[in-house]
Formats: C-alpha cells, structure tokens, sequence
C-alpha cells in the first residue's frame, strides 16, 4: 500500500512537495474574497443608506469602504506580482512581499471591521461608548499577539 493511502501523515507529507508560493497564494485568494464581500455590503449601505445616518456616520462609512478597498487591493498585489513575474520569481523575495502586502491589508480590514462596528452601536449607545466597545476584540487580539511575540 502507498503512503498516499495509509494514515500516518508523516509519512505522506515527507514524500509530497511543498510548495510556499502556492501555499502563500491561497490565503491571499481567500482574504481577498472575504475582503470583497464585506466591501460589498458596506457598498450596499452607503449606496441606499438608513435615514438616521448622519454626516458623521456617512464619513465613517467611507472611510471603512476605504480601508476595505485598500486591503482588497494588498491582497491581490501577490497575485499580481506573482503572475506578472513567474518567470524570474525569487521566492524568498517573494514570501517576504506578501507579508508586508497581508500585514497591511490586515491592518485596514480591522480598521474597517471597528468603524463598521462603532456605526452600529452609535445607532444605540452614546457615541463615546458606540466607539470605545468595538476596541475590546483588538486590545485582545494585541495582547495575544504580543504574548507569542515574547514565547
């Protein structure tokens, strides 16, 4: 019986290939999708908005649409390189990119996830706490972070 088939995934994976860039491009496939889809909904809103929306709440809404449309766009930047420099990749050089074009469209997806958060609680709170709120998660998040940083 082959590897392929037995259950031991030692085995099968030490004889496979391992591909980074390929590995690499499927995460940046799949943020740029989900990216996509919440640009969309936040698209659908600013398009036919609420009637509470106020000056402010549109502004936070274009800013998150902003966010969401650079992050999109740092997300597909690998995809880009990749296939526009396929011949000559250097890999190493490559991987390297993508990180810094996943750290920043990380950035600005979390920026857009607690505008759009602060939105929907400022139509129910006070606008002090509507925006202090959607801060818990990323504090939390940042502490995680910064705990395997140090391990």
């Amino acid at each position: 019986m082959s590897s392929e088939f037995d259950g031991d995934r030692a085995v099968r994976h030490s004889s496979e290939h391992y591909d980074p860039v390929g590995a690499d491009l499927d995460w940046f496939i799949i943020l740029a999708s989900a990216s996509s889809i919440f640009f969309g909904f936040l698209l659908k809103i600013a398009v036919n908005p609420p009637s509470y929306l106020t000056l402010f709440d549109d502004s936070i809404l274009f800013t998150a649409l902003y966010a969401l449309t650079i992050s999109t766009a740092m997300f597909i930047l690998p995809i880009i390189y990749h296939v526009s420099n396929y011949r000559r990749l250097d890999v190493e050089r490559f991987l390297a990119r993508t990180r810094h074009y996943a750290f920043i469209g990380i950035i600005c997806v979390m920026f857009a996830m607690y505008l759009v958060l602060g939105l929907m609680l400022n139509s129910k709170l006070p606008a002090q706490l509507a925006y202090t709120l959607p801060l818990l998660p990323f504090i939390y998040i940042l502490f995680r972070f910064l705990r395997h940083i140090h391990e």
